[in-house]
Parts: structure tokens; sequence; C-alpha cells
């Protein structure tokens, strides 16, 4: 539709005055043409001129065009395990997925029809295989709102068990999509007879000839008066079992074992309940997990001139990362056994004025974090290490820190990076510092309100070491504050962890290094291996191609060729079966060969099979709440006529407006041009050309 304005019609008259006038002073000399003759090409002149007066002002025209939209209808089904693993008193797979499609057919004579499955996550499509590991109900309603939001969302139809592992609480979701919600309550409400394992406790990493604890939660259902047995067993054979007698129809036991790690590596141990007569499923009476079993921890020493709050506060922070093993010790007792097993030292107000064990010198070839106070022997210090240099008078002033925004050599979340900068101050040397050779500054000191360059937390890296230094006393105080203020240690935590991570981690010299992304994936999970290849200056390259292969536990292998990043490797292996693997890649730069090996793990999914009862009232209250409703099965012919009935499902319809230059008609060009023809050809005629 176009529309004009009345400014529009003004000015269109005064062209058409302009196109008179013209043609006037034309034809008033042509007086032997006829009247009438004259008069139309009078019109015709006036009319072509007034056109082309009128085009000259640049006139607009808005065009409004009317759209209507029918009502999206967006139809979901499970896809997950848990639909295929019950069957419901009537219940036909068969019938039922026709009758679906045939429900999906007849909303789209009607409305726009978009059809999905999903279990883990969302996918287009309908599907009935059901075989997803995880159900996340709450994701369908999550993509809605990001794909459809600016769409006009009829109804959504969700066909569901009612049982999420994934996710949040899908009822909650639901209401961000401002349509009415028709669920389809597949699945059984009646307990079945059954007996699973659902859950077992552990901890990924345990220790060489260490003892570890795994708690396992056994379930029962409709099991009254049946006996089983719990047992734990790895591959050299049964490793603990326990008899279980089931005292009601609603059973659960929480199994303490303690097992011994025997052998270095990943371990894999199988969780298992032995069957009962006609239960549901046996898929759900064993779990297989997998444990990391290093050999010894990380061993940190913390040495002390003497005692301070900040080594119980060094300490708790530092235990809180198993890998490491604290021990705390005066210098005084300090033996050289213990600086010949640690793998770090963290010296508190060492060397000391007081003076200090010859023994600290025979440590200098060992990482090393110096804690800097007022009973260090600051220029003794500068002789330990070649990093900082502090001309000192003895002594010290209040500082606070300030986090250097050029500091890589780790990360720390911006929300400890903030806290850092308000907590209290610490106590620091008074004097002239500088750095005595390369170093990464993280911390500076700020002296009142006075930022300087000085260093408050250095890292260095020394011919035969690693180093760190903190120039300050205090460390407590700031744990303490940090609890206080958010009733966690998560800052000051952070900061020692990734300060003692960094000096205890060993360089790697290797030239060739493959390594998973994470060492234990879902086995829903897409499996990624990074790669990368050193040349002799140690710099990034990825001209050769890297070959891998992956074998599993039951002896099947694959084998794949990397992908090349900017100056790197990457592999998707896809999503593999569970189990433990072990690689072996390789690759050839110039004439050397390079090979790298690995583990990693793929645990297995059994969420599916911990719950098997649907959640009937999830649907009805998901329905209900959006006005739309809940069916079984044999009601989905029952659908279309609901969805009708209901108002909210309607067509919209809405104008888009836009404005264009008139002189872009080409029906103007036709119509100036012509004009003029025909004015033409009439005037040759009559002789006036």
């Amino acid at each position: 539709m176009l529309q004009f304005t009345t400014n529009s019609f003004l000015w269109l008259l005064a062209c058409l005055a302009i196109g008179a006038g013209y043609a006037f002073l034309l034809y008033q000399s042509s007086s032997y043409l006829q009247k009438s003759y004259r008069n139309v090409l009078f019109a015709l002149r006036s009319l072509a001129v007034a056109v082309l007066a009128f085009l000259l002002f640049a006139p607009l025209i808005r065009i409004t065009n009317k759209m209507v939209e029918k009502p999206l209808i967006i139809v979901a089904q499970d896809n997950s395990a848990s639909i295929g693993i019950t069957r419901p008193a009537g219940f036909n797979k068969a019938a039922y997925e026709a009758d679906f499609k045939k429900l999906v057919k007849e909303l789209e004579s009607n409305y726009e029809v978009r059809t999905f499955n999903f279990g883990g996550d969302m996918q287009p499509g309908l599907a009935f295989q059901y075989g997803a590991k995880l159900t996340n109900i709450s994701a369908v309603f999550k993509n809605i709102s990001d794909q459809f939001s600016n769409r006009n969302i009829g109804a959504v139809v969700l066909a569901t068990d009612g049982i999420y592992n994934k996710g949040g609480n899908p009822q909650y979701e639901s209401v961000n999509v401002k349509s009415p919600v028709y669920t389809v309550a597949l699945g059984d409400t009646i307990p079945r007879r059954d007996i699973l394992v659902a859950n077992v406790n552990y901890n990924n990493i345990v220790y060489l000839d260490n003892q570890f604890q795994v708690e396992v939660s056994v379930e029962a259902y409709q099991c009254k008066g049946v006996s089983s047995t719990l047992t734990v067993s790895d591959q050299t054979g049964t490793l603990f079992s326990k008899p279980i007698t089931i005292n009601s129809d609603e059973f659960r036991i929480t199994v303490p074992v303690t097992l011994l790690a025997k052998k270095k590596g990943i371990q894999r141990f199988n969780v298992r309940v032995t069957p009962v007569a006609k239960e549901l499923s046996a898929q759900n009476n064993v779990q297989t997990i997998f444990m990391e079993v290093l050999d010894g921890k990380e061993k940190v020493l913390l040495v002390a001139n003497a005692p301070h709050p900040d080594i119980a506060a060094i300490r708790q922070s530092v235990e809180i990362n198993k890998n490491y093993e604290v021990k705390t010790v005066l210098v005084n007792d300090l033996k050289a056994e213990d600086v010949a097993e640690a793998g770090l030292l963290i010296l508190h107000q060492l060397p000391s004025v007081s003076g200090s064990p010859e023994i600290l010198r025979a440590a200098a070839s060992k990482p090393a974090w110096y804690i800097i106070g007022a009973q260090t022997n600051v220029p003794a210090l500068n002789g330990l290490q070649n990093a900082l240099g502090i001309a000192s008078s003895g002594s010290v002033q209040e500082v606070t820190a300030r986090v250097k925004t050029d500091f890589y050599s780790f990360t720390l979340t911006e929300s400890t990076k903030n806290r850092l900068q308000n907590f209290a101050p610490l106590l620091a040397p008074f004097g002239n510092y500088g750095l005595k050779g390369p170093a990464s500054v993280l911390l500076t000191q700020q002296i009142g309100k006075v930022v300087t360059d000085n260093p408050l937390l250095l890292f260095a890296d020394e011919p035969q070491r690693k180093i760190g230094i903190l120039a300050g006393e205090g460390l407590w105080r700031w744990r303490l504050e940090d609890f206080e203020e958010n009733e966690n240690h998560e800052a000051v935590d952070e900061l020692i962890n990734k300060t003692v991570q960094y000096l205890s981690t060993k360089e790697d010299k290797r030239k060739f290094r493959v390594y998973p992304a994470r060492r234990s994936f879902d086995e829903n999970e897409r499996v990624i291996l990074n790669g990368e290849l050193y040349n002799d200056s140690y710099e990034l390259v990825n001209t050769p191609d890297v070959n891998i292969v992956l074998k599993n536990g039951e002896g099947n292998s694959y084998n794949y060729v990397f992908s090349k990043t900017s100056n790197a490797y990457e592999l998707d292996a896809g999503v593999l079966p569970a189990g433990e693997y072990d690689f072996s890649a390789s690759t050839k730069l110039g004439k050397v060969n390079h090979a790298a090996t690995g583990q990693f793990i793929i645990t297995q999914q059994q969420a599916e099979f911990q719950r098997t009862t649907a959640n009937h009232q999830l649907l009805y209250e998901m329905a209900a709440q959006s006005t739309g409703k809940m069916v079984y099965p044999n009601q989905l012919d029952q659908l279309p006529a609901m969805i009708r009935a209901n108002e909210q499902v309607k067509t919209i319809s809405y104008e888009n407006k836009r404005y264009e230059d008139l002189i872009d008609l080409k029906v103007l060009f036709f119509l100036i041009a012509g004009l003029l023809t025909i004015e033409w050809f009439a005037r040759k005629r009559s002789g006036e050309v």
C-alpha cells in the first residue's frame, strides 16, 4: 500500500500549475490546430512537465506491507533411554510412533510446525530410538526461548516421562516460553521391581599404597524379603563383598568400602549388586568407576624462622589441593632428608637475622618461595637468589597489593584480583627495590595512596629452579579478612595454590607433546586431544602430519590424523564407548621421529537407569501453569482440537512500513516517456515538428 501526505498533494498541485503554464506558453500561438487537438497536446505536455517538476523535489513514498504469521507449534519428543526401559500396560511403541507422526501431520495443516527430539540436548527432527544417555528437559525451553524469541509461538507439545538428570527444574524454565505447554505423559508412574547401584562417591585421584574409601549407595524397589550381594572388583578379582537383605519395598543403604591402591596409573573398578528375579533392568546393577593412582604426592616443605600465624594460613591453603603433602618445620629442627625429599621449599622469614643453618645454602637448587618479614636477613636473601635486590635499613612499612595487568605466568579470577587489592596491608621492608634480572611481577606495592613499582610478589626462573618472593608478611590477615567479608577463603587459597603449583611444576623439555583436554570424559561427550611440536629452537611448528592410535581396554583401536590449528594440532575424536584408553601419537620433523603416549578415561553414563518411575506430576504442573493440558499417549488425537480451542493460539498480523524514493518507481519513467512520445507523434502528424 502506497501513502502520500497532505503536503505531498499540495506540492503536486503546484507542479501541475507549472506544467500547465509551460504547456500554455508552448501552445498559445498554435492557432491553426483544432481546439480539441490542442487541448489533448496541452494536457500531455502539462502532465509530463508536472511529473518531472515533482520529481525534482525528491519525494518519498511510504510503502506498507501487511504480513500474516500463523502460529508456530513446537513439538519435542523425549529420546532418552528411560523411555525405552519401561513399558506401561497398554503402551505399544510402534502404534505410539505412528500416532505421533499423524499428530504432527494434522497440526501442519493449520499451523507452522517445527519438530525436535531431545536427550542431553535438543536436536531437530523426531527420533524414537530412545538411546540418549541423559535427559535435559529444561534445555528444550531454553532453546525455544533462544531460537524463537521473536516468533508467534502458539504452543509447545512436549512428550516425555518427566524424568530429568541434567539441567535445572524444567518447570521454572518453561515460564520463559509465553505459550501454552501441552505435555504427553510417557513412562510408568508405578514403581517396578528393581535393584540398582544408585550412586558411587569416590576421589578421582588416589595415591599408591594408600588406602582409600568408596561409598556405594544401593536402592531397591518392590523387593522386600529378597537378598542380594554387593561386590567391588578389579582385573585381579573380587576386592570386597557384602550380603544385603532388603527389608522394605523402598530400600536404601549406603555401604562404605575401603580399598588399597596397589598399582600406578588409571585403574578400573566394577561395583555390582547381584540381580533379583523379574527386575526391571539389570543394566543399573553395575557401575564402573575409574581412578588415577599416582606414585606419591608432591611434597611441600614449609620452613619457618619462628612460629607465626602465616604458617597455619599457608598450610591450610596448600592442603586444599590433595596433590600436595605439606610438612611444617622450624628452621632449627630442619634435617637434610627433609630438604632432599621436598619438591618445593616455602621459606618464611629465612634467612633470618638470628642466623640460618648452612643447610639452606645446600637447598639453593630447590624451587623456593621466599616470604620476607621483619626477621628476614635481607642482605643474605639478596645473595641467595638472582631476582630481587632490596636495600633496606631494617625497618618495615605497611603496603597494600596492586595487581599487575601484564602478568602471564598464571591467571587469577577477576574476583580474586579485586579482593587482593582491598585486603589489609602487609608488612614489607622499607627501602629501595630493584630487579636483578628477568622476572614476572604479579603484585606491586601501594604505600598509602601512592602506587609504586616496588614488587610485592614476583617470580623468576633461575638455571636450576623457579623461585617466588613475597616481600611482606601477614597472609593470615588476608585469609581471615577473606572469610569475614565473603564467608570463604577462595581468593587467598587461589593465590597461594597457584603460586605453589607454578613453582613446583617441572619444566617440560619434550619437543612433541600430546595431551587430552581432560583426563576424564563422559560417555556422551566428544573426546578432544591437543598436540604441540617444537623445532630445535623451541618454536611451535605444525608442518608434518601427526598420527594417533587410540586403544581401549577391549582391544579396539581407532586411528586418526590430527587437524592443524594456527601453529599446533587438535583432534576431535567424537563420541567413543566408555572405558580406559591408551593413545600413541607419532610424527616426523626433518629426519627425527617423535612419539608421545598417554591415557584418558571415558566414564559410563548410568543416569537413565537410576530413576525409571515417571514424574507425571511435573508434566501436569507445567501444563497447568501455562493454560495447556496433559494428555496420555492414547489421547494424542485430542490435541489438535485442544490447541484450536485455546484462545492464545492465534494468527497475528503486523505491518511493515518503509520509505522509498518516488523516482525509483520504473512506472514513472514509462509514464513520462509515454506522454512525451505520444505528444511528439501527435505534433509531427499535425506539422508542428
